[in-house]
């Protein structure tokens, strides 16, 4: 995983939202699925 130099902000609501895709994905983190997401843009 690379490096990123700029932090990504989320409202708690949001941030619950992305957990919550984390898991029904089976991913071990929210970061996990942020990274695959920055990846595919």
């Amino acid at each position: 995983m690379k490096d990123r130099s700029m932090p990504i902000c989320f409202t708690s609501e949001q941030y619950g939202k992305i957990e919550q895709i984390a898991k029904q994905k089976g991913m071990l983190s929210t970061s996990q699925l942020i990274e695959k997401i920055i990846n595919e843009l």
